[in-house]
This record gives C-alpha cells, structure tokens and sequence, in this order.
C-alpha cells in the first residue's frame, strides 16, 4: 500500500509537469490543424477515403492507423528530456532522498508523463471521431475509433515512450531525438525493396502494421497486403514485452550507477 501511494504521487506528479507544457499543446494542435485540412478535402471527395464501399470497421481502422503513420513522433521527442531535466534541476536527488523503490519512481515516471504526452495527442482522434460521424452518421463509429486506438496505437506508443525515457539517460537528448526521428521514419515507412535493410516489414513496428492487418484486417497497409491473426497478436506481445523489458534495463543501470555514487 506504501509503495502504491508513492506510485500514484510521482504518476501525478509526473502528469502535471507533462501536462502543462505548451510547446506540447502547440505542436499537437499544429498536427490536428494539417489533419483538419485533408479531412475537409476528403469530405469534398469521400470515395478517396473508401467511404462509399468500405465496411465502417474497416473505415475507421484505416483512419486510426494513418493518423498513426506521424503523430507518435512529438510523443518520441517530448518525452526524451524527462529524466535528464531531473539531473539538470535537481529534483532527481529529492527522488532519491525520499522513500519509495527506484522501481516504483520509473514506473511512475514512464505512466505519468506517457498519459500526459497522450491525452493532447488524442485530440487529432476526437477529430477523426467528428468526421466519421459527419460521413457516416453512424455513433458506432465512436467505440470503433476508441477500440482501435487502443489495439493499433497504444501499444505502439507504450514501445517508443520506454525507449525515450531509458535512452537518453546514455544519450544527449537532441541526438536521440534526431536518431528518433530518422528510426521512425526508416523502421516503419521506409520501403522494404530498397538495398538498406530495415524493420518496416517486420512485427516490430510500432506503428501497428501487423496488429492492423492481422488482428482487424485492414487490406493494403503499406508493406504488407495482408497477414494472419497470429502474426498480429504476435506483433502486439512483442511491442509490450519490449516495453517492460527496456523499463528494465533502465531500473538495473540506474540502480548500478546509483551504486557508484
């Protein structure tokens, strides 16, 4: 019980810092202005979007997994100076001073500040939802867009936030962000046939290729015209395990270099 209320304390606290940043908000509302602007084009035109012959499942899954192809990219970048901002304010040796497992102090960390980073992200969803809507006139188009979030985005999301809190404990902070950034692209939208290898065609895209052909059955992602229910699932557990597994490493080197000092 100790332990969860000093979880729940550095989650909120975490939250708020997070949470309050408005070059955070400004950039999602920049992100959510571009997407606002094809959206009205494709109203104009809704037969590019598949509105006339595709199933509602499939609609919305193809619009959940397209927003996804960049808005995870400012959540990498924005969460990348969490830990060093710590060490560069102090509040890090405050952590330390304080009771509470180093383990429960990173978990809190990494659920705080991903929430945060999330929510501001969601609004670009909460458009989606209104297009839809507008369309299709269908409110089943809300729990749609809700359920695939969470099966195509989350896990995905959840994969890049560990590695952008651990990462730049061992990097400076622009040069993650920067590497980030080119990973991104090159890992989950860069061509396959190309003579640079690369992970884009792979269960270990975080940008739920796999989980959106195999699990929902979205044809024609790019990459991948199609994959079985197991490859999907597979894709999905790989992301999560990676996640808790990266969570990991970060506790046993801070708990080495705490250690030291």
């Amino acid at each position: 019980m100790h332990q969860a209320r000093i979880l729940l304390g550095v989650l909120a606290y975490e939250f708020k810092m997070q949470i309050r940043r408005r070059s955070l908000w400004i950039v999602f509302i920049g992100f959510a202005a571009i997407i606002i602007r094809i959206l009205l084009n494709l109203i104009a035109q809704p037969e590019l979007y598949g509105l006339d012959n595709l199933r509602l499942s499939t609609v919305v899954a193809r619009g959940v997994f397209t927003l996804n192809i960049l808005l995870p990219i400012p959540l990498g970048i924005f969460l990348a100076d969490r830990l060093p901002r710590d060490r560069r304010t102090g509040v890090d040796e405050l952590f330390t001073s304080m009771p509470g497992y180093l383990s429960t102090r990173i978990v809190g960390k990494y659920l705080g500040s991903t929430l945060a980073t999330i929510i501001p992200m969601f609004v670009s969803y909460t458009i989606l939802i209104g297009f839809l809507l507008y369309q299709t006139h269908n409110v089943f188009s809300i729990p749609l867009v809700l359920v695939d979030f969470l099966l195509i985005v989350v896990p995905g999301l959840l994969f890049v936030a560990a590695f952008s809190i651990a990462c730049p404990t061992i990097l400076w902070v622009p040069l993650y962000q920067f590497l980030f950034v080119g990973y991104w692209f090159w890992g989950n939208s860069y061509s396959p046939n190309t003579i640079i290898p690369t992970l884009s065609r792979t269960i270990l895209t975080p940008i739920g290729t796999y989980i959106s052909t195999g699990i929902l059955g979205i044809p024609q992602v790019p990459w991948v015209q199609s994959a079985p229910f197991w490859e999907g699932l597979a894709s999905l557990l790989l992301l999560l395990g990676i996640t808790v597994l990266v969570l990991y490493v970060l506790w046993r080197y801070l708990s080495w270099e705490q250690a030291r000092q």
